[in-house]
């Protein structure tokens, strides 16, 4: 691959943005390579993704490269657009996808953060919401990522001002996770992911399913959607709800094979 690297460490797929010399920009190849990339690691059966910059690049990722927005329509971002179906192929994955950032964020490169689960920075680490600046239109999908992570009123200071906030006030808001030291930045991070490949990845994927619809308002009883209820189901007869129950009394760490 030419604009990112991959890696599969055990049950944890490592992909590493590599165009440091666009500020690991968006383009439409780096968006089909990331794509790619989590539709291999699924087949892998990896049970969490690190998305991370080079170790020291001063921007984790730049946004959406110019030259390559969308021609202008009703949808400034169609729902077929590379940049959304790679948003969504991370947003769907079942296991926990983690945001390792290290440097600045911009514009798109904030949408790719948000769409992962849980995001860990460096003191260095900071976030611009950016269309203001461009008179750049936003649809809403674009719009209700940023509203999954902060308030209201927060969500018009970003997008209003433009103006990048620190990864301490990215903190107080809930954005990020942790704030963490460069130099221990990769050691917490993959702990984190050992801590969360010891659970039960269909739990985790439930879980993750469930709140996303929650969080776009699309889940309103288990009754009304059919998949979650079948996942639910299907998990009470599976081998890993079986082997957590004897674990528990058994008073040992389970040994969960996603099945």
């Amino acid at each position: 691959m030419r604009y990112i690297d991959l890696e599969v460490k055990g049950f944890t797929g490592v992909v590493t943005l590599n165009n440091d010399k666009k500020h690991n920009s968006l383009n439409l190849k780096m968006l089909s390579e990331i794509e790619s990339a989590f539709g291999l690691l699924k087949k892998e059966a990896v049970r969490s993704v690190i998305i991370k910059s080079n170790a020291g690049a001063k921007v984790w990722c730049a946004g959406l490269r110019i030259d390559e927005l969308p021609d202008p329509s009703k949808d400034p971002v169609p729902f077929e657009y590379p940049l959304e179906s790679t948003l969504r192929t991370i947003e769907q994955f079942p296991g926990a996808v983690i945001a390792m950032i290290e440097g600045s964020v911009w514009g798109g490169g904030c949408e790719l953060a948000f769409s992962c689960d849980i995001l860990i920075g460096s003191p260095k680490a900071s976030f611009a919401i950016t269309p203001a600046k461009l008179n750049a239109p936003y649809n809403p999908v674009q719009v209700q990522r940023v509203l999954s992570l902060v308030e209201t009123n927060i969500a018009k200071e970003l997008f209003f001002t433009a103006e990048p906030i620190s990864a301490h006030r990215a903190l107080e808001l809930g954005i990020l996770n942790h704030v963490i030291e460069a130099s221990d930045l990769l050691r917490f991070t993959e702990e984190m992911a050992g801590k969360i490949n010891r659970n039960a990845p269909q739990s985790i994927a439930l879980i993750k399913k469930e709140i996303g619809a929650i969080g776009k308002g699309q889940l309103v009883s288990v009754e009304n959607n059919d998949e979650i209820r079948n996942q639910i189901e299907k998990m009470y007869y599976s081998d890993d709800f079986s082997e957590g129950k004897r674990a528990f009394l058994e008073k040992r760490a389970p040994k969960f094979k996603g099945m």
